[in-house]
């Protein structure tokens, strides 16, 4: 492995670590994963503190269609916020130039729920009125009858 990709995947696993250089998303793959290439290295994403409906759940696809729309292309920041396993890191994306998040933006345009699991920053709080003005707004998901929490989704798939 070249020295910098080593360098590179060594700071990625330190909670915090803004990646300053260019990246930009090259993939997303649903309401909260993306493929960012950063400096020639693919790192997959989760967006921190947020959880966007499942694949087969009520509101999935356009949530998907929602980011891609966001951030497809989009030269972005990366605040890495934890890493819990080999290619699952969370952080806090922001396309170039914004002072908000694209985890943000998500939430308060009604394509994902703050998830009270993993959402563990004093920012959280904000982030939990925000979805609360998307729901009262009935934006995106909450338009629907049918919310159902993804880490609700998941459970009730299992036991099926």
């Amino acid at each position: 492995m070249p020295r910098i990709a080593a360098v590179f995947i060594i700071l990625m696993t330190m909670p915090n670590f803004i990646f300053a250089a260019p990246a930009a998303v090259v993939q997303v793959f649903n309401g909260d994963t993306l493929n960012v290439d950063a400096e020639g290295e693919k790192i997959m994403l989760r967006l921190y503190g947020i959880d966007a409906p499942e694949s087969g759940q009520h509101g999935n696809i356009a949530a998907t269609r929602f980011l891609k729309r966001l951030v497809l292309g989009s030269p972005v920041e990366i605040k890495v916020m934890e890493t819990d396993r080999p290619n699952q890191t969370f952080a806090i994306v922001f396309r170039e130039g914004e002072a908000s998040s694209v985890n943000v933006a998500m939430v308060a345009n009604g394509y994902a729920w703050v998830n009270p699991n993993h959402c563990k920053t004093d920012d959280c709080s904000g982030w939990k009125k925000i979805e609360s003005q998307a729901r009262t707004f009935k934006l995106g998901i909450w338009s629907s009858f049918e919310v159902v929490p993804p880490w609700q989704f998941k459970t009730q798939q299992r036991k099926q």
